[in-house]
């Protein structure tokens, strides 16, 4: 915990503070909620990124800070559940965009459920899914790796490709609603992601590939042939071609649509490394990874919401990052994968090649 005025510059310009007077353990004070921190007045303040987990009860909140120590907010009378919310709703927006999810999209919408005995949300949002619990670390489920969804009366397993299952329950009543609404995300998404590839180039509409997911020759069939052309015309098209002299016909190519418009990329296995380019202008670097799991490494890229900077910043500058790396273990097998960052410039290529020797 901080002193409120070292957290105050986070908190200017944030959404409006809800008060509300309460206690923080057993000292009466002013609770200030804002998207950033919770302000305890005398006690301190938080950032929502220290809270580990929160527990609600009927007249208390009990939250759960990195390190081990516990806060209790009571005495808050009628406002308590209002307040409880706009706790729980802050501390979950804010968890979200350091878990490198959506920081400006709010979910299409919020059930709530349990996993295991933890009372969890599950957010659904335009190209994913969210498992918040209020204990515990997030589950992620990106439209692109989800593969079936098994129901076993009020309990859903969500299939995932490449990844352990996530299994969700008690929904209640509306798990007839989560099922359709999901069913019509998915259908959505892959509307949205035809149109990405048609825009790219029409003749692309009927490829098959999923949104973020990189595909090769093999698996993307007789329209390969224009969705490698439609390469050829990017900024980055010169350094595709040095991927594809070294992959060859493993050579994966994928779009990932995104709020700023597309971002064509590459995954070109050689050897024991993957090499991860971004094939549009102001992508600055290449990226070199000691894997030959193609699959798991783009399925950590949709986990990221292909933010890179949270699997090569060093850990005195990750900043917000921090807590991806401390919650996330796909991130943490990413960032000890990465084996080097060719920025773009002119020895980019014999640079490349050291890095993969």
């Amino acid at each position: 915990m901080r002193d409120a005025a070292q957290l105050s510059g986070a908190a200017a310009g944030s959404t409006p503070a809800s008060i509300h007077q309460g206690r923080v353990d057993d000292r009466p004070a002013t609770l200030r909620v804002t998207g950033d921190v919770l302000d305890l007045g005398d006690a301190g303040a938080l950032a929502w990124t220290e809270v580990d987990g929160i527990d609600v009860g009927t007249h208390d909140l009990h939250l759960d800070l990195a390190g081990g120590p516990r806060i209790r907010l009571h005495h808050l009378a009628r406002a308590f559940d209002r307040a409880a919310e706009e706790i729980v709703d802050a501390w979950s927006t804010a968890r979200r965009k350091a878990l490198l999810q959506h920081p400006d999209v709010a979910p299409l919408d919020i059930f709530r459920a349990k996993r295991g005995a933890v009372p969890a949300r599950v957010c659904l949002f335009g190209d994913r899914l969210t498992v918040e619990p209020w204990r515990g670390v997030p589950d992620i489920v990106p439209f692109s790796l989800l593969t079936d969804v098994q129901r076993d009366g009020w309990e859903l397993a969500l299939q995932l490709r490449g990844l352990q299952p996530v299994v969700v329950r008690h929904l209640g009543a509306r798990t007839d609603e989560f099922l359709e609404r999901l069913a019509g995300a998915r259908r959505d998404l892959e509307q949205r992601t035809a149109g990405a590839y048609a825009e790219f180039d029409p003749a692309l509409a009927q490829l098959p590939a999923a949104d973020g997911w990189a595909v090769d020759e093999a698996a993307a069939g007789p329209p390969w042939s224009t969705l490698r052309g439609a390469f050829d015309r990017l900024e980055r098209a010169d350094e595709v071609r040095v991927l594809e002299a070294l992959a060859g016909a493993r050579l994966r190519l994928g779009l990932k649509a995104r709020p700023g418009g597309l971002l064509p990329f590459a995954l070109a296995p050689v050897g024991h490394r993957v090499v991860v380019e971004g094939a549009a202008a102001d992508d600055r670097a290449t990226f070199v990874f000691a894997t030959t799991d193609v699959d798991r490494l783009n399925a950590v890229l949709l986990l990221t919401s292909f933010r890179r900077e949270a699997l090569s910043l060093p850990e005195e500058r990750l900043g917000r990052w921090a807590l991806a790396v401390r919650l996330l273990e796909h991130v943490r097998w990413a960032r000890a994968a990465l084996a080097a960052r060719v920025v773009h410039d002119g020895d980019w290529e014999g640079r490349l090649h050291a890095a993969l020797a």
